[in-house]
C-alpha cells in the first residue's frame, strides 16, 4: 500500500540548547502529611567529600548523596590538581526505607527534595529532639594518613579533630590496633557501642571517647572513611506523606587510595555501609531497604541501563561510542554500577507515577512501596519486553532489563524485543532493592553498597575500549569485589584482584548483501514490507542495518521493515550493513539503494499544544477510514490527528499541508488563531472564484470552495446555518495565472508540484463577491480578468486586523492525480475537537540529533543527523582551534533523518568537533581521529 499522502505543519524553529546543557530537576512538591514526628528538626547542613582516591564524592546526612542542590559532585576519575572539575558519573543516590509498623505501611526516602532523614540518633523509644538534631549535624572524616600521623607524632596541633572526636559513644565503629599498623587485621574484631553498653550516649559531649593512646582506632575499612548517624523521626515526611518508621541509620562511607591498588577497581570505587536500626517499640514487618540512583555518566541524556540479577548489580552505560559535551567522557565512555554486596532482590526503572488516570493522592507513597518490590507504581509486575510495562504478560521478572547487553541479548536496551529494536537514549534513573526482612525492636540490618566504575580509554595494544567493553570490565570488577567480600566481608575488599575478560576480535569481514537487489523500484509493486538479507559474519553478535536515515539492529541475518517505517519523503534510499560485537564495528558492506516513496505526517497542533485534526472525505462523503474505504493506511495514528488524505478512499492519495500554523507567523496568520472555528475545502466541478491578490490580480474560476463552518462538536454533524463561505486567494509559483492547477516546484519536498491557497473573509457576504466576479470572468476571452476592488475600505474582501488570512497548501503526491479527480472530496480542518482512533506511535524527534560512528575513526565515519522541521543546514568539522576543516552538508534539508560521510583519511590524528547548525539551533559531537 502506497502511503503517499502527507499531512504536516510548518512551525517556527526553536533555538535548541547545546547537547551538553546543564541538567535541571524540578523539586517534588510536598504532599499531605501523616502525623507522628517527634521533633521539628531542620534538614542537615553538614557536608564533606570522600577524596583520597580516584573519586571525589560529596556526602550529606539527609538520606541523599552527591547532591543537595546545585551541581552534583561524584567526579571520577578525580584529578585533585585540576582547576576545573572533570566528568561526573552520578547525579545523586537516595536511601529508601519502608515497612509495616503496627499494621500501617510507612516509608522514609525521597528523590530530589523534601528528604526524610535528619541528623542524629534516636533514643530507646524511637524519639529525638530538635536540640539533638542540631548537635549531630556533623559528618566525621578520617583517613589512614591521619592514623599514621598520630602514630608517628601523637596529638599535635595538626591532628585531624575528626579523629580525636570519632563518635564511638553513638556507634561509630572502632578497633584495637594490637600490632600498631593502623589498619584492622582479621584477628582484630570490630567494636561498636549501642544502647545499654557502657559508654553509649545520646549526647556528643557524653559517653566514651576514642582512646588513641591505648591503641583504639576508627575502623575505616578503606583508606579514608566518613561516618554519620541520622533518623527518620526528626520531622514530617514531606516527600511521601508517611508517618515515621522510627529508624536510626548509621552510615560508614569509604574509599581507597589511588596508588595502593588497581586503579581501575577500588580506587575508582566508593563503598557504603548502611546500618538500619529499629528504635521503635513495635516490629517493622517486611522491612525494605532500597536506593534510588540517578546515573549520569558525563553527558546525562544519552545513557542506557542494564541489570544483573546474578551479581545484584545495576549498570549505567553510554548508548553510543562517544559521550559528547563539555562534561562528557568523550570517546570510549565508561560504565558505572550500583552493586549491593550484601544481596539484592531486584531493580526497576524509576517512574514517579504509573497510574493511567494520572497522578492521584498517595501515588508517590504507594508507588515507592511498589518499586521496592520491583513492581511498577500501580503494582503491575515488571515483564520482559519493550519498556517492561506489559499488563497481562506472564514473562514476569524482578530485574528490569535483565539480559546481557554485551552480546546484544534480549531483554536489553540494545534489543528490547526478541526480534530487535533499541531504546532511545535518555536520562536514566532506577531503584535497586535489598531483600526484605522483619526487624524486631532494637534489631538492626546492614546493607553494603559498592559504587563501581569501569574506565574507558585504551587497552595495552592502543585500541580504544568500546562502551560495551566497559560494561564487561564493570562486571569483572563486580566479580572480584564480590568474591573478596564473600571471603571476609568488607575487611577483605582490599585484597580484591580483578581478572579482566579480553574483548573478542572485531568482525574482520563485511556482510555480503543478498536482498533487495541494487536499484530496485518498489513503487511499482508497493509491498507492505521489505525484507533485507545478508550473509553471516564470523564473530558477529549484532548486525547494524543502515537505512537511509537511521540504524536498525538485529542479531539475525535478515530484517523485515514495514513500509510505513521506511525513510520518508525521499525518492531513493541508501542502505548498508556492518557486523559488530562488544560495541565495536566491523567494515561496512557495499552501499545499495532502492526506491519507495513514503510521505510522513507530522502533528497539527494549536498554540497551547492541543492537537488539531484533519480528515478527508471522498466523493459522496465516503469515509477514508470507514468500512467502505479500499485503503485505511494512516487511520490509526495517535489522537487521530494524522489521518492521511485519500481523495477517493483508495490507495491513490493527494498530499496536503496546512502552513503557517504557528502563532504570530506573519501576515498569513495561523490555524490556531481561528480556533474554535473549523474549516473545510470542498472540491467541486466549478462555480467558485479565486484571484491572485499578491501578483497580477487575475480573477479565475476554481474547482473548490472554502468554508468557515463554525464550531462542530465532536461526533456532531456540521450545522450548515453558521457556515460562512470564504474567498480563495491564490499564490502563483509560475507565470501561468489564468488556470488553477498544480504549478511550480514542490515547496516541501512532498511531490513534484504545489499550489498555495489563502482564504479571506468577504467584507459582507460571499454572494456579493461571486456576483461581481461571475460576469467579469464570463466576459473575458481567457476567463482571466482583473479582480474587483479588494481594498479594505470599499472592496469586497476584508483584511481587517484580527481576522488573519488562512493559508492551505496542496502538494501533488501523484502525477496521475489531477485537480478534477478531487471533485466531491472534502478536507476538514478541526481546530479544537480532535477525533480518531488512538494507537501507539513512535516518539516525536527532538530539535536536533547528531551522531558519529565509528568513533574513534581511522578512515571513513558515518554522520547521521536528524531535523525535527525542514530548514537550512550546515554540517561542518572544526579543529580544536575552531578552524573549519571541512563541510559535510550545506543547504536546505527536509525534516527527518539524514546521513553524511566524514573522510578522515587526510586529517591529522587528534580531536575534532562535528557541528550541526540548523536555523539557529546547534548541536555538536566530538570525534577522535587515530592513526
Amino acid at each position: 500500500m502506497r502511503l503517499a499522502a502527507h499531512l504536516s505543519v510548518l512551525t517556527a524553529l526553536l533555538l535548541s540548547a547545546p547537547a551538553w546543557a546543564q541538567k535541571t530537576v524540578v523539586p517534588s512538591p510536598p504532599v499531605a502529611l501523616a502525623s507522628g514526628a517527634s521533633a521539628e528538626c531542620s534538614l542537615g547542613a553538614a557536608e564533606v567529600d570522600l577524596n583520597i582516591g580516584d573519586v571525589r564524592a560529596r556526602l550529606y546526612n539527609t538520606g541523599a548523596l552527591f547532591r543537595r542542590g546545585g551541581d552534583p559532585v561524584y567526579e571520577v576519575p578525580y584529578n585533585a590538581g585540576s582547576p576545573t572539575p572533570g566528568p561526573g558519573a552520578l547525579f545523586m543516590m537516595d536511601l529508601w526505607v519502608s515497612g509495616e509498623v503496627g499494621g500501617d505501611l510507612r516509608f522514609a526516602g525521597a528523590t530530589y527534595s523534601n528528604w526524610e532523614f535528619w541528623p542524629g540518633p534516636l533514643d530507646g523509644s524511637g524519639q529525638t529532639t530538635t536540640v539533638r538534631c542540631v548537635m549531630f549535624d556533623k559528618l566525621w572524616r578520617v583517613s589512614v594518613d591521619d592514623l599514621e600521623h598520630y602514630t608517628a607524632n601523637g596529638q599535635t596541633p595538626f591532628t585531624n579533630q575528626d579523629l580525636l572526636t570519632w563518635p564511638i559513644a553513638q556507634g561509630a565503629p572502632y578497633f584495637i590496633d594490637a600490632n600498631g599498623n593502623d589498619r584492622r587485621d582479621p584477628n582484630e574484631p570490630r567494636l561498636a557501642l549501642g544502647p545499654g553498653d557502657d559508654g553509649y550516649s545520646l549526647s556528643r559531649s557524653g559517653g566514651a571517647f576514642l582512646d588513641l593512646d591505648a591503641g583504639e582506632r576508627p575502623d575505616l575499612v578503606g583508606d579514608q572513611a566518613v561516618w554519620w548517624v541520622m533518623n527518620d523521626n526528626g520531622n514530617d515526611h514531606r516527600w511521601s506523606g508517611s508517618a515515621p518508621l522510627g529508624v536510626e541509620v548509621q552510615v560508614l562511607a569509604y574509599t581507597y587510595g589511588r596508588y595502593s591498588i588497581d586503579a581501575d577497581a577500588l580506587s575508582q570505587a566508593t563503598f557504603y555501609e548502611y546500618t538500619v536500626v529499629n528504635r521503635g517499640s513495635s516490629p517493622i514487618v517486611d522491612s525494605r531497604v532500597s536506593f534510588f540512583a540517578d546515573i549520569d555518566l558525563g553527558h546525562y541524556d544519552d545513557d542506557y541501563l542494564a541489570t544483573d540479577a546474578e551479581r545484584g548489580l545495576l549498570i549505567g552505560y553510554n548508548s553510543d561510542g562517544n559521550d559528547e559535551g563539555a562534561k562528557g567522557y568523550g570517546p570510549s565512555p565508561p560504565a558505572l554500577g550500583v552493586d549491593l554486596l550484601s544481596g539484592a532482590s531486584g531493580a526497576i526503572d524509576y517512574r514517579e507515577y504509573q497510574n493511567p488516570a494520572g497522578p492521584q493522592p498517595g501515588d508517590r507513597f504507594q508507588g515507592a512501596l511498589f518499586k521496592q518490590q520491583s513492581r511498577w507504581g500501580d503494582g503491575v509486575p515488571i515483564t520482559r519486553g519493550g519498556d517492561g510495562y506489559n499488563p497481562g504478560s506472564t514473562e514476569a521478572t524482578e530485574w528490569y532489563l535483565d539480559g546481557d547487553p554485551v552480546t546484544y541479548g534480549f531483554w536489553t536496551e540494545e534489543r528490547l524485543h526478541p526480534e530487535g529494536g533499541r531504546s532511545l537514549p535518555a536520562d536514566r534513573k532506577a531503584v535497586i532493592n535489598a531483600p526484605s526482612m522483619t526487624l524486631a525492636p532494637g534489631e538492626s540490618r546492614r546493607v553494603d553498597v559498592a559504587l563501581l566504575f569501569a574506565a574507558g580509554g585504551r587497552e595495552a595494544d592502543g585500541s580504544f575500549r568500546t562502551r560495551l567493553h566497559s560494561v564487561s570490565r564493570l562486571r569483572d570488577i563486580s566479580d572480584a569485589v564480590q568474591a573478596a567480600y564473600d571471603r571476609n566481608g568488607t575487611l577483605g575488599l582490599r585484597g580484591a584482584e580483578v581478572t579482566y575478560t579480553p574483548p573478542p576480535p572485531l568482525p574482520a569481514a563485511a556482510p555480503l548483501l543478498l536482498a533487495p537487489a541494487d536499484g530496485v523500484d518498489f513503487n511499482t509493486a508497493l509491498p507492505d514490507s521489505i525484507t533485507f538479507e545478508w550473509t553471516a559474519v564470523e564473530g558477529a553478535d549484532d548486525y547494524a542495518l543502515f537505512l537511509g536515515n537511521r540504524t536498525l539492529h538485529t542479531v539475525e541475518t535478515s530484517l523485515t521493515i514495514s513500509a510505513r517505517s521506511l525513510p520518508a519523503d525521499v525518492d531513493t534510499t541508501i542502505w548498508a550493513v556492518w557486523a559488530a560485537n562488544w560495541g565495536g564495528e566491523g567494515p561496512t558492506s557495499e552501499l545499495r539503494e532502492f526506491s519507495y516513496l513514503i510521505y510522513s505526517p507530522a502533528p497539527l497542533r494549536l498554540s497551547d499544544g492541543t492537537p488539531a485534526f484533519v480528515e478527508v472525505a471522498g466523493p459522496g462523503g465516503v469515509d477514508p477510514c470507514g468500512p467502505d474505504a479500499q485503503s485505511t493506511g494512516g487511520c490509526d495514528e495517535v489522537e487521530g490527528n494524522l489521518i492521511y488524505g485519500s481523495y477517493n478512499s483508495t490507495a491513490a492519495y493527494v498530499g496536503y499541508r496546512c502552513a503557517s500554523c504557528a502563532p504570530g507567523d506573519g501576515p498569513e496568520g495561523s490555524l490556531p488563531a481561528f480556533a474554535p472555528n473549523d474549516y473545510e475545502i470542498r472540491f467541486t466541478d466549478g462555480g467558485s472564484y479565486g484571484y491572485y491578490l499578491f501578483s497580477s490580480g487575475a480573477l479565475i474560476g476554481v474547482p473548490f470552495e472554502i468554508w468557515d463552518i463554525g464550531v462542530t462538536p465532536p461526533g456532531a454533524e456540521n450545522d450548515l446555518t453558521d457556515d460562512r463561505q470564504m474567498i480563495p486567494v491564490l499564490w502563483s509559483d509560475s507565470d501561468v495565472e489564468c488556470e488553477f492547477g498544480y504549478s511550480g516546484p514542490s515547496i516541501f519536498g512532498l511531490g513534484s508540484t504545489t499550489q498555495r491557497i489563502y482564504a479571506y473573509y468577504p467584507t459582507a457576504a460571499y454572494a456579493d463577491f461571486e456576483a461581481a466576479a461571475a460576469p467579469l470572468v464570463a466576459a473575458d476571452p481567457n476567463g482571466c480578468p482583473t479582480a474587483p476592488s479588494t481594498d479594505a475600505a470599499g472592496g469586497l474582501v476584508s483584511t481587517e486586523i484580527g481576522r488573519p488570512i488562512q493559508r492551505f497548501v496542496l502538494e501533488q503526491a501523484d502525477p496521475s492525480i489531477g485537480i478534477d479527480d478531487l471533485t466531491g472530496t472534502v478536507i476538514r480542518f478541526y481546530t479544537t475537537d480532535p477525533r480518531g482512533v488512538p494507537s501507539e506511535r513512535a516518539p516525536e524527534a527532538g530539535a536536533l540529533a547528531l551522531t558519529v560512528h565509528p568513533n574513534p575513526i581511522q578512515g571513513t565515519a558515518s554522520v547521521p543527523f536528524t531535523l525535527a522541521v525542514p530548514g537550512d543546514v550546515r554540517l561542518r568539522v572544526v579543529d580544536v582551534l575552531g578552524r573549519e576543516v571541512t563541510v559535510l552538508a550545506d543547504g536546505l534539508h527536509a525534516a527527518g533523518e539524514h546521513r553524511a560521510a566524514l573522510d578522515a583519511s587526510r586529517l591529522a590524528a587528534g580531536v575534532y568537533l562535528v557541528v550541526l547548525d540548523a536555523d539557529g539551533a546547534r548541536t555538536a559531537r566530538t570525534v577522535t581521529v587515530v592513526r
